[in-house]
């Protein structure tokens, strides 16, 4: 019964009142660990949003201290040349 459902695509919607019809004779204690699992399933999506955000913040900083480092590069050619230190 399942294979033939998953042949066909199913919206968000159908596939919630699948999973609310399926579940209705399960004990308190199944219904517990399909709770737990879609807990965990969220907290892994959040983890690796939260981890895209990261690596997206790593990239820009990067990005940024490349351009930095050009600017100050460009901002101090010829430094001790033209500023020549006297002891």
């Amino acid at each position: 019964m399942l294979s033939s459902m998953f042949d066909r695509q199913m919206n968000k919607l159908e596939i919630e009142k699948m999973i609310l019809e399926e579940s209705k004779e399960l004990s308190i204690f199944a219904l517990r660990e399909i709770l737990d699992f879609v807990q965990f399933i969220k907290s892994r999506r959040m983890e690796e949003g939260r981890m895209e955000l990261v690596n997206n913040v790593k990239r820009e900083l990067s990005e940024l201290d490349k351009a930095s480092l050009t600017h100050l590069e460009a901002e101090f050619k010829n430094y001790r040349e033209l500023y020549p230190y006297e002891q």
